[in-house]
């Protein structure tokens, strides 16, 4: 040993492989001696040094044992005069250890290992704990279960607080971590520690802005700058708010937009509270910070949020070419709450005739279909609809007309008439409570972060890593909610005929009605149908007959085709992302899907330059259908056959109310989708499988001491958790949140927004 840190080095080995804790007593330096370099003398931390006696101690364990054992180390002085004085300096020995060897105490047992000091290595080890996100109790868990693992679950290791500290300990490790990377929980302390750490934010690529009055953050991660680029975000965007996220309660502001597959935040706020002033700093950290955002448009066209004013207010003055949309969700809850308000004096027998009245306005097809169901809502028109016993009900109600008034004056807002297909059939907003909650039951736990810096990094760690493994999860084609909604609109449209369809030009497609004897026009370019689904931008199965025979592609198609996975899978990786031969299907397609912008004229000559081709194609499409028209036929004949046979067989014995029954289903069967599910359910009941081997049976007089609810018969009980419509439990009185099952009850909806 030759200088203090040696000995410091020195003291650290010896402490583990004794099991025991030293406390420096008394320090000398070469400043303050003329015979040493340094000197130190080591006292056991179970001495009387520094602690009250055990007869005054009062917080519990003390360790304080009045242990002697003590440790004096010496450095001398490595001079001409000593190295002739001391032989052991002369041979490169300047250290004299003296040890008073005096324990009192036990030095084994497991009360004495828990006093241990934890090591500096572990210490580094429990912060890459917290750097990682875990908690107090998270980290010791884990950290207990690799020492299980590396000794054994009944070792001594388990014991020694050196390598296993104390929740005390972790305790005060954690409060020093959170002090220096995430400050205290004042706003000028958040805002200093955001300076300090903007550098490391930048190194990531993730743009982090603040203001200091009035206090507002913004953070956008890689994820959601890419998502700007979609071309989605220049249509339609949504806003939500939530707080209770972290111990001062700020406002998270998350605004996200459709990608296909759900929604993806374009950037998240962090303010002090919900006014109009901290929206529009926050908004316009986002409009300044952003460089082509919005699909390089620098707006969206539709803003969907909830009926928020302040919120409503700082939108428009930021972007005041966007139109600002109500969820249709909330206006008809905010609408039912209304009813059921006690100060309004509404009538229970009313209530769900007026919220009719109103949901009519908002679903109404067209302009003068709305304005005529307003009138009928404010009864100013008598129809059945708002009267009974010719009594017109909303004239019994000055408050209803007066409601309805205010609300006529925004009509614009609310109402269904005013939407477009640029909405892409989004009318609620689902996607940002969906978020609130995945932010707040997933990347939080449900837990309240310690500051807005907290929230920061959870913005850009967790929330981005959860988006990340959700896009990859589809790309890789472990997700088929995509291609289970395609299908499901092909198989609506699988009455509708190649040959029932009729171009036109400008890339529109005339198709006729399942249901009737109408006609349809779909815009392929831009994604529309004139039918009451596709006119606000949602894919109908008029645009799924259109690509299933023409091949078609178009912006409101499922994320199905290998150009949409690959566009997914940019926006996950950025410069990352794998070939798109990566995301090719297994069964290969023969003809690729053509692009939306492609002409009519351009595939007619495409058409007439290979004649041969197109030819051979016609045939083998020809030859195709003629085998499945053949294979229907003796399917037909087949059923037809056992119907006749059976019939014959059974007529006698078959009941007049089996037959009403199938004759009442027959008659309701008015489309091939119903013809289908007919035929594919009929019989369900009857058993495909012989069951071969016998029940054992069980003895009359147990059925008879059975309770309520338990079969009758042999089958086995079924065993763990009961199923929700368990006989034996008692009715829940908890309402559900399900607004239209309550207004068809006439009850008050839940309390969940």
């Amino acid at each position: 040993m030759f200088s203090e840190q040696d000995i410091c080095k020195w003291i650290s080995i010896h402490s583990k492989q004794t099991n025991t804790s030293w406390c420096v007593n008394n320090k000398l330096s070469n400043s303050e001696s003329s015979r040493y370099v340094c000197r130190k003398v080591y006292m056991c931390h179970h001495s009387g040094f520094n602690k009250v006696s055990i007869d005054n101690n009062k917080k519990g364990r003390s360790k304080n044992t009045e242990c002697k054992a003590q440790i004096d180390i010496k450095i001398k002085l490595n001079t001409k005069d000593t190295r002739k004085k001391d032989k052991y300096i002369r041979d490169g020995l300047p250290a004299v250890v003296i040890f008073v060897n005096e324990h009192n105490h036990n030095l084994a047992s497991a009360e004495a290992l828990s006093f241990l000091r934890p090591t500096n290595e572990v210490r580094i080890i429990y912060e890459n704990y917290f750097n990682d996100g875990l908690g107090i109790s998270e980290s010791i868990s884990i950290h207990e279960t690799k020492l299980e693992l590396e000794y054994g679950i009944n070792s001594e290791e388990l014991a020694d607080a050196s390598i296993n500290p104390k929740y005390r300990t972790v305790r005060h490790w954690y409060d020093t971590w959170k002090l220096n990377n995430l400050g205290s929980s004042t706003e000028l302390s958040v805002l200093q520690k955001l300076d300090d750490k903007k550098t490391d934010y930048e190194k990531c690529g993730i743009i982090v802005r603040f203001n200091e009055n009035p206090f507002a953050i913004l953070v956008v991660t890689p994820i959601m700058q890419r998502a700007h680029q979609l071309a989605f975000s220049k249509d339609i965007a949504f806003a939500d708010s939530t707080a209770s996220c972290d111990t001062q309660s700020h406002s998270v502001t998350f605004m996200l937009t459709s990608c296909g597959i759900g929604a993806i935040p374009l950037g998240m706020f962090i303010t002090k509270g919900q006014t109009v002033d901290d929206y529009k700093t926050a908004l316009s950290l986002l409009k300044d910070s952003v460089p082509n955002s919005f699909y390089g448009q620098g707006f969206p066209r539709h803003f969907i949020i909830d009926d928020s004013e302040a919120e409503r207010q700082a939108l428009k003055s930021i972007w005041p070419q966007s139109n600002i949309l109500l969820c249709r969700f909330h206006v008809l809850q905010s609408v039912w709450r209304w009813l059921w308000d006690v100060k309004h004096n509404i009538k229970n027998e009313h209530r769900k005739l007026l919220f009719k009245l109103f949901q009519s306005i908002l679903i109404a097809p067209d302009y003068n279909s709305a304005h005529n169901a307003y009138t009928t809502a404010i009864g100013k028109t008598n129809t059945i609809n708002n009267s009974i016993s010719d009594e017109i009900i909303p004239l019994k109600y000055e408050k209803w007309v007066k409601y309805m008034n205010n609300y006529w004056a925004r009509k614009e807002l609310w109402c269904l008439v005013f939407r477009d297909a640029t909405v892409h059939g989004n009318q609620t907003n689902n996607f940002s409570e969906v978020n609130v909650r995945i932010f707040k039951d997933i990347v939080l736990s449900r837990n309240k972060a310690y500051n807005a810096i907290a929230l920061v990094d959870f913005i850009c760690t967790g929330l981005e890593d959860y988006y990340l493994r959700r896009l990859r999860t589809f790309v890789n084609g472990r997700n088929d909610t995509a291609r289970l909604l395609f299908e499901d609109q092909i198989k609506r449209a699988v009455n509708i005929n190649k040959d029932s369809i009729e171009k036109l030009p400008n890339n529109i497609f005339k198709v006729p009605s399942g249901s009737d004897c109408g006609y349809y026009e779909v815009d392929v370019t831009h994604g529309f149908c004139s039918c009451s689904k596709g006119n606000l931008g949602a894919f109908c199965k008029h645009q799924a007959a259109v690509y299933h025979h023409f091949n078609r592609a178009m912006p409101n198609l499922p994320a199905i085709t290998v150009d949409s996975r690959y566009m997914l899978a940019k926006l996950a990786f950025g410069e990352n992302v794998p070939e798109i031969a990566f995301y090719k299907p297994l069964h290969l397609e023969k003809n690729n899907c053509q692009s939306s912008e492609e002409t009519t004229e351009i595939v007619e000559d495409n058409v007439l330059s290979s004649p041969i081709r197109n030819t051979i194609v016609e045939t083998d499409d020809h030859l195709d259908n003629h085998n499945i028209d053949q294979q229907s036929d003796e399917y037909v004949n087949q059923i037809q056959e056992l119907i006749k046979t059976n019939f014959e067989k059974f007529k006698s014995n078959t009941s007049v109310s089996v037959l009403s029954k199938c004759l009442d289903r027959l008659k309701k069967v008015k489309s091939i989708a119903t013809w289908e599910s007919f035929l594919s359910t009929a019989g369900s009941t009857i058993s495909l499988r012989h069951r071969s081997r016998a029940t054992i049976h069980v003895q009359p007089t147990t059925i008879s001491r059975r309770k309520p609810g338990v079969t009758r018969g042999s089958k086995r009980l079924l065993v763990g958790r009961p199923v929700k419509t368990d006989n034996n439990k008692r009715n829940v009185l908890k309402r559900k949140r399900n607004l239209a099952e309550n207004v068809r009850k006439n009850v008050p909806n839940a309390k969940g927004h």
